[in-house]
């Protein structure tokens, strides 16, 4: 049952059942727990109804994964409401961590996989029903056709949609619990973004934090990418208004964050997007450089790249100091050679390749366009900005050495 990849939802249901009646004991929580979900997988509702319900007459016990999936089949089939009434119904009993299949140890509140699954919505599309066309042909010889037809699904307003996050975070589980933990960073994202769409940004940063210190020391690639990713909503979403204010807070949430966990360090989108808060100040250049030269000291160079430095000559511009454009241009051209030699470097001498792709027949859209068009006009748009304003300037002292 395993290996379903080459089995359909069909033969796998019919393979659970086919069982007689005196085996009935090799049909598990487990087995029911399989069949529902890939039931919901492939938005066959119906089966997962059934399922259910053999498994309710069957007397299975259900665990927190039977009730996961029963949320999961309410909510995706635009019963939000019964899906919550359900679950409040069992919690309001005595022994409810039993029915839901909870360890003994399990503090009081919603579990965490349970709140989890109230974040999902009814799919476009996704409820269909195969309805009868019957035909007549010939003298009074009758067949008919049977034609897949999508339902008509009310949408949710807007309103209603508040409503219903609000309640889920006034019953926001313990970050505390174990289950926490065990959350990918990709939906610790999620429930932060609608924490913060609430207003409610100092719980969103408070649960971030937290979550933080329960990840491992070491941290993969990827991971470090999610987390940042997390960060940046963050800092994206500080309320203050643009200027010295903005910035210094965004720097504030940046150490509060990274404080959380040792093995976490800030990229150079990190100091990309800090330093667009700077705009509007008046010594944006000056602070922009100086804000570069700390990141550096304190993270290394990683936090420096080309887009940082456009950013850091446009304020410098912006600012009148072309003293530090032109020191971001030669670095971004001194980088741009070193490059360039390294690559040619490699196709002499045959050196180390890059690393192919085992598991795709293509490289990703990211590996194919770096979108280094747009990054190359960028820049040099901004080389012939610094060239007429050094001209300008050159000018405008030959026009006061002749009045003088």
């Amino acid at each position: 049952m395993h290996n379903y990849s080459h089995s359909s939802l069909t033969t796998l249901v019919n393979y659970h059942f086919s069982n007689p009646q005196d085996t009935r004991l090799l049909r598990s929580t487990r087995s029911f727990n399989f069949l529902v979900s890939l039931a919901l997988r492939q938005a066959a509702f119906g089966t997962a109804a059934r399922l259910l319900n053999a498994m309710k007459a069957e007397s299975v016990l259900p665990n927190l994964e039977t009730w996961k999936l029963t949320v999961r089949w309410l909510v995706r089939t635009g019963r939000w409401d019964e899906a919550m009434r359900r679950v409040q119904r069992v919690m309001r009993r005595e022994r409810w961590p039993e029915e839901l299949g909870l360890r003994s140890g399990h503090q009081d509140g919603l579990p965490l996989p349970l709140w989890m699954e109230f974040f999902g919505s009814l799919k476009r599309g996704a409820l269909r029903r195969w309805v009868k066309i019957p035909q007549r042909r010939g003298y009074g010889w009758k067949s008919a056709n049977f034609r897949c037809v999508v339902l008509q699904t009310s949408t949710v307003s807007c309103p209603v949609q508040v409503s219903r996050y609000r309640s889920l975070m006034n019953m926001f589980p313990l970050v505390a619990s174990p289950e926490f933990s065990q959350l990918p960073p990709r939906a610790v994202f999620f429930i932060a973004e609608a924490m913060i769409q609430l207003g409610n940004h100092v719980k969103a940063l408070e649960s971030t934090s937290l979550y933080f210190q329960t990840l491992p020391r070491r941290l993969s690639r990827r991971q470090q990418h999610a987390v940042l990713d997390i960060i940046h909503l963050h800092i994206r979403a500080v309320t203050e208004k643009s200027g010295l204010g903005r910035h210094f807070a965004q720097r504030r949430v940046i150490s509060h964050l990274l404080s959380a966990h040792p093995g976490i360090r800030p990229s150079s989108k990190t100091l990309f997007l800090i330093l667009a808060s700077l705009r509007s100040c008046k010594r944006c250049g000056t602070l922009a450089m100086k804000c570069l030269k700390t990141f550096r000291t304190r993270w290394g160079p990683r936090t420096e790249s080309s887009v940082v430095r456009r950013r850091i000559a446009s304020l410098s511009i912006k600012e009148g100091r072309l003293d530090i454009a032109a020191v971001m241009l030669e670095s971004e051209r001194t980088l741009r050679l070193q490059k360039q030699s390294w690559r040619t470097q490699r196709d002499i001498t045959g050196g180390a390749s890059p690393r192919a792709f085992t598991r795709l027949l293509r490289r990703p859209t990211g590996k194919i366009f770096h979108g280094r068009g747009a990054e190359n006009r960028k820049w040099q748009a901004l080389k012939r900005k610094v060239s007429m304003l050094k001209q300008r300037r050159v000018e405008d002292c030959a026009v006061t050495y002749r009045v003088t």
